[in-house]
């Protein structure tokens, strides 16, 4: 399968080559999961929703991971952040996801950052490539179902600076709220998130720039 358009992010020419050739090495006779992960901010739906963009969106379908969140009043009773396990139903993620692999269509819930409340199901259909981004992609019950999967690592920089732009404008939050909520829950990046990075295909380091630095590259990819 080739891409059909020219690289939709130049800055980041390096990680969409190694894209294309996991999707031409690697693809398999059913539908080809594309696994990113990362901390919050660190630039993963804009990386998925670019790999979309380069192979057409007719050929690929896109997971967020945050759609199977928790409310944040049942987050709140749990006394735990979305990063931990026990904040998101990955039973559930992991059925969808196999069975979108299988050729099913499925009907996922869809997470509101606004309210913190799901807000209805949404009917997905499998297509060719299956993007899944989440802070969850490479937990135990999901990291065998991607193909490939990519670990975007991220500067503590990095990471306020995109959580501020993202849930100031997009989310609600004050620029105090936002860095309060950052503040709060990192250690439970560093502590549940963190340590994923070792299932990884392929570990990137982002900078304040947004630029994609690749440190760990799977033999097979080079």
């Amino acid at each position: 399968m080739k891409p059909l358009i020219e690289i939709p992010d130049p800055k980041n020419t390096r990680a969409f080559e190694i894209v294309r050739t996991a999707v031409t090495r690697l693809r398999q006779n059913r539908p080809f999961v594309i696994g990113i992960t990362g901390a919050g901010g660190a630039g993963k739906t804009t990386f998925g929703n670019n790999i979309s963009l380069y192979y057409g969106r007719d050929n690929c379908v896109s997971i967020d991971l945050d759609d199977y969140l928790l409310s944040r009043e049942e987050r709140g009773k749990l006394e735990v952040s979305g990063y931990n396990p026990q904040a998101n139903n990955l039973f559930l993620a992991r059925e969808n996801i196999e069975q979108l692999i299988s050729g099913k269509a499925i009907l996922k819930p869809k997470y509101n950052h606004t309210t913190g409340k799901i807000i209805g199901d949404e009917k997905i259909t499998p297509k060719e490539i299956i993007v899944i981004e989440g802070v969850t992609t490479l937990y135990p019950e999901l990291k065998d179902l991607n193909d490939i999967s990519f670990f975007l690592d991220a500067l503590e920089e990095t990471q306020i600076q995109s959580r501020i732009e993202r849930d100031v404008k997009t989310r609600g939050y004050t620029r105090e709220q936002a860095l309060i909520l950052f503040k709060s829950i990192h250690p439970d990046y560093v502590r549940f998130i963190e340590p994923t990075k070792k299932f990884a295909s392929v570990v990137f380091q982002v900078g304040i720039d947004y630029v994609m630095h690749p440190v760990k590259i799977l033999k097979e990819l080079k």
